[in-house]
């Protein structure tokens, strides 16, 4: 009935058929089975390997040796260990504190990045991301090579002018570092935060007479309490898992974490393979399991505290006065103390016999390490075979994750509400917790584990494996911003599911690929912790190979290979952003 009481009649006429578009295939295969292969092989390659990981840490007996049976020795040998407990506790401190420093610097430097008119807010909030795509072992060993023990600071401070010094190979300083290498995740969680809510509330508090740090305390600091828990939860789980900060600096204080006191026990036990080591694998991957399913229901009331507008708050930041000036100095000592130096300690300790402030670094200079890097079969292999699961592993498990995403959002395949919790678990698995699962995983299944676990192969999935979350995080904002009327117009048109993706939405992805792609290729590259008991003479890979080098004393080695690291990082990052500029023109 219309306005008036005029009425009106529906004269239904039959669709016209659908005419197809030129260059779009009809259906050939139905798209149901396709999609459940994608579907099974993501649950066998995510999953199968916690399988005999679990399996193990119940046997007596390595799998490969006869007459093991059911137990819970595994279990009762680790909690009888001392050394255990102290690891424990080592690691629970050092996360919560480190988890605690980097989430208040996080949240602070995202205000002050998001928030406020402080001068050069924007290089800094790109500088401050550095330690997230820097290799981890090249922080470590940068930072070791400024404020270790025999660092150059720490000798400069102690021995030159007599003042107290720190002791990075504590707790406390190793949870420095390690606040300094999750900050990131805070800031960008913070950060995303506060680009999705507006800053009428600040502004209303200014209005109302409150200075800018009474209005960033009162009103922004709880909108981003949300924020905060949800960063903290992941934080303190990924800081469980950490391996390479006690292996490099807590050895020689004899202060060991989970994730080391697991590797040492592999490495160095009485017994090959001892199951204890499969039993503390299993409770720590319950652990951080837990962690992340708390954070997935917290995240559900994130939204109540969400402010939006049709304004974008970055218009009108607020005035800090002439405190913005203070703003830009501690940001920027910052990324200067926590990133600048110790990569330039990084290539010094490269090119130097010895870093001390007794001899200046000129008259200490040598090729050395260098010349070893270039000749020496192993350090080559490793590069070498670094580059090669890099960029082949980058581009199968882009490919992988891209199809499996569309099955998870834009299919009706019955199972496809599993896969993005299947795509993001990976990532939380710790990585000496999948290297364990797929070793025993390789042995049980001897075909085509044999294969695998004797070659690079092995390694590669490994790695794919572990971070093919950071694909999918990429992928898939991208694909919900995607207008799905292309995909429709083509479905009416007769075109499959797979055609249809190839030939419509995966071209439109074409810059969150690219962006895949960098990032999948920069993170299996500084990745090694599902390598490390899966290594072979043959199969080396750069991260294990410093860890190697580091434990046989040779820093300007393990220098030399890190500084490698971050130039291949550096280019690749470079040629990508190019790269992607020119496909989003396009």
């Amino acid at each position: 009935m219309a306005r008036g009481g005029a009425r009106t009649s529906l004269v239904t006429t039959a669709p016209a058929p659908a005419r197809p578009v030129p260059g779009i295939r009809r259906r050939r295969i139905p798209a149901s089975p396709g999609q459940a292969l994608v579907w099974g092989l993501a649950v066998l390659v995510i999953l199968g390997p916690l399988v005999p990981l679990v399996y193990t840490s119940f046997r007596s007996k390595p799998y490969y040796l006869p007459g093991g049976t059911w137990t819970l020795g595994a279990y009762r040998t680790l909690f009888a260990d001392p050394e255990f407990w102290r690891a424990v506790q080592n690691t629970v401190v050092f996360a919560a504190v480190a988890t605690v420093l980097a989430v208040a610097l996080g949240a602070g430097f995202a205000i002050l990045v998001s928030r406020t008119n402080m001068p050069g807010r924007r290089w800094l909030g790109w500088a401050l991301l550095v330690p997230i795509v820097t290799p981890p072992l090249a922080l470590i060993v940068g930072w070791s090579s400024i404020y270790g023990e025999g660092g150059y600071l720490t000798q400069l401070f102690g021995r030159k002018l007599g003042l107290p010094t720190w002791n990075l190979s504590s707790l406390g300083g190793m949870a420095v570092l390690g606040a300094v290498v999750a900050l990131p995740v805070a800031f960008l969680t913070c950060r995303a935060a506060l680009a999705g809510s507006d800053g009428s509330l600040e502004r209303a508090a200014l209005s109302a007479g409150a200075s800018p740090v009474i209005a960033l305390r009162r009103v922004t600091l709880p909108l981003l309490r949300p924020a905060i828990l949800n960063s903290a939860i992941l934080i303190f789980a990924l800081l469980l898992e950490t391996l390479g900060i006690p292996l490099f600096l807590g050895t020689p204080a004899n202060i060991n974490f989970y994730a080391s006191y697991l590797y040492k026990g592999w490495v160095n036990g009485a017994t090959p393979d001892p199951p204890y080591v499969s039993a503390g694998a299993v409770l720590l991957l319950a652990a951080v399991t837990i962690l992340l399913l708390l954070r997935t229901k917290l995240l559900g009331s994130e939204q109540r505290f969400i402010v939006t507008s049709s304004r974008r708050s970055s218009d009108t930041p607020l005035d800090l006065g002439r405190w913005r000036f203070g703003g830009t100095a501690i940001t920027g000592a910052f990324v200067l103390l926590a990133s600048v130096i110790p990569l330039a300690g990084l290539a010094l300790m490269s090119s130097v016999k010895e870093l001390t402030i007794l001899v200046p670094p000129w008259h200490l200079w040598t090729d050395a390490n260098w010349h070893a890097v270039l000749t020496e079969v192993s350090l080559r292999r490793s590069i070498q075979n670094s580059l090669l699961i890099a960029a082949v592993g980058g581009v199968l498990t882009v490919v992988f994750v891209a199809v499996a995403t569309l099955v998870a959002h834009r299919s009706r395949f019955a199972l496809r509400r599993t896969m993005p919790s299947l795509l993001v678990y990976p990532r939380a698995i710790p990585g000496i917790i999948l290297g364990v699962g797929f070793f025993w995983a390789f042995l049980i299944v001897n075909v085509p584990g044999a294969f695998l676990r004797n070659s690079i192969w092995g390694e590669l999935l490994a790695l794919c494996i572990r971070n093919l979350t950071v694909a999918y995080v990429v992928l898939y904002p991208s694909l919900v911003r995607m207008n799905p009327e292309l995909e429709l117009a083509a479905t009416a048109s007769g075109a499959g599911w797979w055609t249809t993706a190839r030939r419509i939405v995966l071209p439109v992805l074409r810059p969150a690929l690219l962006a895949a792609l960098a990032l999948m290729f920069i993170t299996l590259l500084n990745d090694y912790d599902p390598v490390v008991f899966l290594q072979k003479t043959g199969t080396e890979i750069l991260g294990v190979t410093m860890l190697h080098s580091w434990e046989k004393g040779l820093p300007g080695q393990v220098a030399s290979l890190a500084l490698i690291q971050v130039v291949i990082v550096g280019a690749v990052l470079a040629g990508a952003g190019r790269a992607f500029r020119r496909a989003t023109v396009a």
